[in-house]
């Protein structure tokens, strides 16, 4: 295993997603995506930390310094969280062991910087199967039909109402809640479940975790809230969340990059 050590920044040059430019592969794109309508393609996970670092050592191989340093996650998300993440600002998205979770820490103009670097970058690769694409954030129907697989009365994207399995396992990544009813207040009020059957820590999961959608798209619901094309916009929830805000339908606003806010790509094809 060979490592190339850039700063503080070190980045592992085996079994990249989307390798750094050398070595780049249309074909391994085209198989991250699946067909959710004619023309149009979403990739089957969030973009992953290994991805997006392939994205920024491409920016230092065409010697654009400047641009690399605008592109950089921003770490220090991690801090933002009352609980004890200070491992995570180091670590999350520089370490192996972190490779195949989301990326996060990412503004709205750094996720369009990655999409058309990927739509530059697959556009100019000889073997490839589409003579012409745009990679870029999807709309919200997009999403949506993505994570439904053509069913608008799905609430998960597993189809049920229930985010718990018979096994009493959670079916996305979640912040699992308990309601109580106190029958002096008339108030319901909600606790973190501590017990056994809580076995999503807060923190993301890899993202091919859990089942995916009948398109194939894995942690649309729960995990990481998704960015979409309409600026300020995400969807789906995130391990933040409780169980009724990760619904297919759900959505935020958003200002700033945070710890639980990433991103997906859909690849529209412009010319067979």
């Amino acid at each position: 295993m060979k490592k190339i050590s850039i700063g503080i920044l070190i980045i592992v040059t085996t079994a990249f997603a989307y390798p750094p430019q050398n070595n780049f592969s249309a074909k391994a794109v085209e198989k991250s995506f699946g067909k959710i309508k004619e023309g149009l393609y979403v990739n089957k996970t969030e973009v992953s930390n290994l991805d997006y670092r392939a994205f920024l050592m491409a920016l230092l191989e065409d010697n654009k310094q400047a641009l690399y340093n605008k592109n950089l996650p921003d770490t220090l998300v991690w801090r933002k969280d009352i609980s004890y993440n200070e491992p995570f600002v180091d670590f999350y998205f520089r370490h192996p062991a972190y490779n195949n979770y989301p990326v996060v820490g990412i503004s709205y103009e750094n996720a369009l910087q990655y999409c058309q670097w990927l739509t530059d970058k697959y556009n100019s690769t000889q073997k490839r199967k589409f003579n012409k694409v745009l990679f870029r954030l999807p709309t919200k129907e997009e999403w949506e039909l993505a994570a439904n697989g053509g069913d608008v009365n799905k609430q998960y994207t597993w189809g049920s109402g229930f985010i718990h399995n018979n096994r009493k396992m959670e079916l996305c990544n979640f912040h699992n809640l308990d309601m109580k009813y106190d029958s002096l207040t008339k108030k319901w009020t909600t606790t973190t479940d501590v017990g056994e059957r809580s076995r999503i820590t807060k923190i993301t999961s890899p993202v091919k975790s859990f089942f995916p959608s009948s398109f194939g798209m894995y942690n649309m619901c729960g995990n990481v809230a998704e960015m979409i094309a309409e600026k300020g916009i995400v969807k789906g929830g995130s391990y933040v969340d409780p169980a009724w805000l990760v619904t297919i339908v759900s959505e935020k606003n958003y200002t700033t990059p945070t710890a639980d806010i990433g991103f997906r790509v859909a690849m529209e094809v412009l010319e067979k």
